[in-house]
């Protein structure tokens, strides 16, 4: 017995021992004589101002330094005290003979079964000791007359000796046991409280009325809300409208053992906003379908967030590094050419045609070298996105039409499969560009004609813009190199074209993605993320 638990068995103890005092007294003074024969009211008051006195003193004094060795002291006493309210009140016909059996069980509780064994080996020996005293060898015949003995009486004695054994043992075992599970559970309860409230993810578990039930310290921590403010509250009350959690709930019912994710940003009481990322799973009650509600495991994605930045930037330098490399090898072969030009220009004697075939060669490598570093400043100093809830189908419309103008009559078939409109948030200039470069490259694909289809819609809840032609196709080795800058299948193509559409997908948080295999065409696809809030 720990000191916390016998401090608390016994303060338990004396209120009962308070309470079996305070009925007892009215209840002898108050009951027949054929009831209680022989009854001594002396006896009786001392034995119940005992039992309150020690009780009082106990309860109202300072805790207790060895609770177990006064657990013991007040079993012996109650032992005496309970023999000598029976001797007061009738002895072997006393009524209250059951205080014995009722000593026994707190005994076994506050003791543990050898204690209750103990005790009751204690009343049976008194209980006995008292029946043969004042019966069968009346020891007491100097105080009172001798009582007349029958066999009931001797029986009756047997009987309740045997009964507080039997008491003893039942009471014992059930008492070790529920001391075993108390401990079982006490140690259970501090493993979930220390795992529950040391995670550093916030947990917040919520009833089926999307109520609050558990806040964790790691969801005070993130949410900025205390626990004591978020417990019982509904979660829209808290949270608004941060996810649906009736859509989250039907994703679940769906899905029962694959968790629903999420990610929004979260507004904090203070003003400030933190990126999260919300794990739902169905809490149910152990082993059966009951669904009990919804848990919900938050975690800040804050440190995230930087290190993904940190990554980008890094992966921006690594590609600028690379791009500088490139493009040194772009512009030296212009450059050449360039110079040859201007050489000969310089030179006397240089016929009129020589000299305007070279002046057009001087304007079309001045204008390559200018696409390049165009091409280039555009890549490596992107302007920022301008983020607005727009109807996207007008700038592919718009591609396509300037596609068909631009290709050959009959050669190029467009298929149009998205809807007239499909808003989303996104920087439509710069969406426009994507599109343009990757149905552009499709065209240039198709040299002698071909098919170009173009699907958008939102699938899974993400926008998917699909670009497929019918075109010569990329080699797998090649496939992995793509949206590398300055890395081109193309005789004269730059390299950048796919590069700015995989940095632009970048910059809106989504990911581009190519299927192809030569002579079977291309497919490239951009995935938007969902729209929050």
């Amino acid at each position: 017995m720990t000191s916390v638990d016998g401090q608390r068995l016994l303060r338990g103890v004396f209120w009962a021992r308070l309470g079996v005092a305070a009925l007892l007294l009215p209840l002898g003074i108050l009951l027949p004589t054929e009831m209680t024969p022989g009854i001594n009211h002396g006896v009786l008051a001392l034995a119940l101002l005992t039992v309150a006195t020690s009780s009082g003193g106990l309860l109202f004094g300072p805790p207790l330094a060895r609770p177990r060795r006064i657990a013991w002291l007040i079993a012996l006493l109650d032992v005496a005290l309970v023999t000598g309210v029976v001797a007061a009140t009738g002895g072997p016909r006393s009524i209250f003979t059951f205080l014995y059996v009722m000593l026994v069980t707190a005994s076994c509780v506050t003791l543990s079964r050898t204690g209750g064994l103990t005790i009751a080996a204690a009343a049976s020996v008194l209980y006995t000791g008292l029946v043969f005293g004042r019966t069968v060898f009346p020891l007491t015949s100097l105080f009172e007359a001798p009582q007349e003995t029958t066999a009931l009486e001797i029986v009756t004695m047997f009987a309740n000796a045997g009964t507080f054994l039997v008491v003893a043992i039942v009471a014992g075992g059930l008492a070790e046991r529920f001391q075993i599970q108390s401990r079982t559970l006490r140690d259970l309860r501090a493993i979930k409280d220390l795992v529950f409230e040391s995670v550093g993810t916030g947990l917040i578990a919520l009833d089926r009325s999307h109520t609050i039930t558990t806040f964790n310290r790691a969801a005070t921590t993130i949410t900025g809300v205390p626990e004591a403010a978020a417990m019982g509250r509904p979660w829209h009350a808290l949270f608004g409208d941060l996810v649906s959690l009736p859509a989250i709930e039907a994703d679940l019912a769906a899905e029962p053992d694959a968790p629903s994710r999420h990610e929004a940003v979260l507004s904090r009481p203070g003003g400030s906003t933190v990126p999260v990322r919300l794990t739902f799973w169905t809490l149910r009650a152990g082993d059966e379908d009951e669904q009990l509600g919804v848990i919900c495991a938050c975690e800040d994605l804050t440190a995230v967030r930087v290190m993904e930045e940190r990554l980008r930037q890094a992966d921006r330098l690594a590609t600028l590094g690379r791009m500088s490399a490139n493009i040194a090898h772009e512009i030296r072969n212009p450059l050449a050419s360039l110079t040859g030009a201007i050489e000969v220009l310089a030179s006397s004697g240089t016929a009129g045609e020589v000299r305007e075939r070279l002046a057009q060669i001087v304007l079309k490598e001045s204008g390559r070298l200018n696409d390049i570093l165009r091409d280039f400043l555009e890549y490596a100093r992107p302007a920022p996105l301008v983020r607005a809830r727009v109807n996207l189908v007008e700038p592919i419309d718009e591609v396509l039409v300037l596609l068909e103008h631009r290709a050959a009559a009959g050669t190029l078939k467009i298929a149009r499969e998205f809807p007239p409109s499909l808003e989303w948030v996104a920087d439509a200039q710069q969406f426009r560009q994507a599109v343009w470069n990757l149905c552009l490259n499709a065209v240039e694909a198709m040299p002698d004609g071909g098919e170009l289809r173009v699907t958008a819609g939102v699938v899974g809840g993400r926008l998917e813009v699909r670009v497929a032609d019918t075109g010569e196709g990329i080699a797998r080795d090649d496939l992995g190199h793509v949206f590398e800058p300055f890395f081109s299948t193309k005789p004269d193509g730059s390299g950048l074209g796919l590069a700015l559409v995989h940095r632009i997908m970048q910059e809106h948080g989504g990911e581009v993605h190519v299927e192809s295999a030569p002579g079977a065409g291309s497919v490239f696809t951009l995935r938007f993320p969902a729209i929050r809030g």
